[in-house]
């Protein structure tokens, strides 16, 4: 795919990026600076990610990339090439944006961009504890940072560079204008003077930093990655918190790596929530924390005890019953039917749509699903 389709670029009136579909977010970002995509925070993640979800630090203001999605340009098993958008064969635009290796070669995407050169940023971490994490979430709960918008917050359990500690830390992105700059410092610096390392004192910094921060976590290699949410309008509660500490403090480190990030929506004041559910394949659940698991390894001897990591810290999240399996689970056998668990209430419209365009099945079942 990367021959002919690895270019970006943007109508500086509009905003609207046409982007080639065989690049790495870092690429785009590259090519449509200063102008931004609502998308991932992995920068050698592949394109493809637009098209099923693309959730980061623009989403509580903008939504997720599937939301900004204009047009798609797709081959489907046919030969045809397609043009959809929600005036042009809207039933295979609504499935396209969340399951489209299901459905043919995605070779481009129209998409609004949102002009962002940079942004303020922080990334603080302490020793992994239970009194670490609550007061954590306490402070992303406030509503000053969870309706603000601009500010996203990450909270993770990660291990120290040397593998030698579990840690805690906070990653904070706003997007708000260099005016606002003395506003959000201040709040952010309510979390200074509690025993913090700063691993990127709070500072504005060129996009392209906070899109490449968490790189370097995520190498290529064997991983488990797995996706919960909280239901609902709601926090997540201390109990949640602790089994998840808990859970995360009994791995060893090393030679598997494992990782437990918790990615704030925002309430239904965020754009992200705007959308309906059915409005494209990858359904909202109506969250405002998402929790993401990963567990890795470099050598594949190691490949199923990183599953087996996985599938532990997975267990630990949703130990109190809060929290609920959903989304893109990968690296795993013990998960529910495919279908069901990435579309929920949106599986038979999908089924529909894939038998329309797709009967055969050649993509659906290169992808693994059972149609």
């Amino acid at each position: 795919m990367r021959d002919g389709f690895t270019y970006s670029s943007v109508d500086q009136k509009t905003g609207i990026a046409t982007v080639g579909m065989g690049q790495t977010l870092k690429e785009v970002d590259e090519s449509t600076h200063p102008w931004h995509i609502p998308v991932g925070v992995v920068s050698h993640t592949g394109t493809g990610l637009l098209l099923t979800g693309g959730v980061g630090y623009m989403s509580k203001a903008h939504g997720a990339s599937s939301d900004n999605i204009l047009e798609v340009t797709i081959v489907t098993s046919d030969g045809v090439v397609h043009k959809c958008s929600k005036d042009n064969e809207p039933d295979l635009f609504f499935a396209v944006r969340g399951a489209a290796p299901n459905l043919g070669i995605v070779t481009e995407v129209k998409i609004q961009s949102y002009h962002q050169p940079d942004a303020l940023c922080t990334l603080l971490a302490w020793p992994s504890t239970d009194e670490n994490m609550q007061r954590l979430f306490d402070w992303a709960e406030q509503p000053k940072v969870l309706e603000d918008p601009n500010i996203t917050p990450y909270i993770a359990l990660i291990p120290s560079p040397d593998l030698d500690a579990h840690l805690v830390a906070i990653h904070l992105v706003s997007i708000a204008a260099v005016e606002e700059d003395e506003r959000i410092t201040a709040l952010y610096a309510e979390l200074h003077n509690t025993g913090e390392m700063a691993l990127l004192p709070t500072t504005r910094v060129p996009w392209n930093v906070p899109q490449t921060i968490f790189d370097a976590a995520f190498p290529a290699q064997y991983w488990y990655a797995g996706q919960t949410f909280y239901p609902g309008d709601v926090t997540v509660s201390t109990k949640s918190l602790k089994d998840g500490v808990e859970g995360y403090n009994n791995q060893k480190l090393g030679p598997v790596v494992p990782m437990v990030i918790y990615e704030q929506r925002g309430t239904k004041t965020s754009k992200y929530h705007k959308f309906a559910s059915d409005h494209c394949a990858q359904p909202r659940f109506d969250q405002r924390w998402e929790c993401y698991i990963f567990s890795g390894c470099a050598d594949k001897e190691h490949a199923e005890a990183a599953r087996s990591v996985g599938c532990e810290l997975k267990n630990a999240v949703l130990k109190s019953g809060e929290a609920s399996a959903g989304g893109r689970v990968h690296f795993t056998t013990d998960e529910p039917s495919r279908i069901e668990f990435y579309y929920g209430s949106n599986s038979k419209r999908v089924q529909e749509v894939v038998t329309k365009y797709d009967p055969n099945r050649l993509f659906a079942r290169c992808n693994g699903m059972k149609f």
